[in-house]
C-alpha cells in the first residue's frame, strides 16, 4: 500500500512538472521515444542477424556450422542430403561453449557443448528497495541459464538473493531483476527488490 502511494505521488510530481516547465518536459519525453526508438532498432537488426545466421543453408560439404551471436548459440547440422537441422540456445554470460570432436567418429560432425550452468566467483552490485533504496554489493555463486544464486549484503541486511537476467525482453544485456531475503543488524528478517549488475 505504501509503495502505491510513493508511486502515486510520483506521478502526480510528474504530470505537475510537465505543466509547469511544458518545453523541459517535452525535451525529456522526445529523448525517452528516441532511447525507446534506438533500442526497438538495435533489437530488431539482432533478430534480423540472427535470422540470417539461421537461414543461410549449409554449404554441400558442410556437415555443421556453429555461429554464436552475443548471447545465442545457433547450430545447424545437415542430417540428410537435403534436410537441415537447426539448434537455437541461450548461453549466459558465464558460460561457454566446447566443440568436441572425436578421433574414433571422423563421420559424425563435431558436438557442441553449452554450458549454461554451474558455479561461479562473479562480484557485482546494484540497488535494492527494502523500504528505502539500498546500495548492494554481492556475490554471483551458481547460475542457470539467465538465473543466478547471490550473497548480497546492503547497510541494513545481508542475505541470499536470486536474480534473473533481463537481456531477452531489455536493452541492457548485463542487467538483473533481484528479489533477496535475509536477516538484518537487528535481528530481523528483511526482503528487498532490485536491480543489480556484474563488475
Amino acid at each position: 500500500m505504501a509503495l502505491a502511494i510513493r508511486l502515486l505521488g510520483a506521478l502526480k510530481a510528474a504530470a505537475l512538472f510537465a505543466v509547469r516547465r511544458p518545453k523541459d518536459a517535452a525535451v525529456i519525453l522526445l529523448a525517452a521515444l528516441l532511447a525507446l526508438t534506438f533500442w526497438r532498432f538495435n533489437r530488431e537488426r539482432g533478430r534480423a542477424q540472427e535470422l540470417a545466421a539461421k537461414i543461410e543453408g549449409l554449404p554441400p560439404d558442410t556437415k555443421q556450422v556453429v555461429t554464436i551471436y552475443r548471447d545465442r548459440v545457433v547450430t545447424k547440422v545437415r542430417d540428410g542430403p537435403t534436410k537441415i537441422e537447426y539448434r537455437d540456445r541461450y548461453l549466459p554470460p558465464e558460460g561457454h561453449v566446447e566443440i568436441v570432436t572425436k578421433v574414433d567418429q571422423p563421420n559424425k560432425p563435431p558436438e557442441v557443448v553449452i554450458k549454461d550452468w554451474g558455479f561461479t566467483t562473479r562480484l557485482g552490485g546494484g540497488i535494492v528497495y527494502s523500504g528505502k533504496p539500498l546500495p548492494l554489493i554481492d556475490l554471483k555463486w551458481a547460475y542457470w541459464r539467465r538465473y543466478s544464486l547471490t550473497l548480497g549484503l546492503t547497510p541494513r541486511f545481508g542475505g541470499v538473493g536470486v536474480s534473473r537476467h533481463v537481456d531477452d525482453f531489455t536493452p541492457f544485456r548485463n542487467l538483473e531483476v533481484l528479489g533477496m531475503g535475509g536477516v538484518g543488524w537487528a535481528g530481523k528478517p528483511r526482503f528487498g527488490l532490485g536491480l543489480r549488475t556484474n563488475f
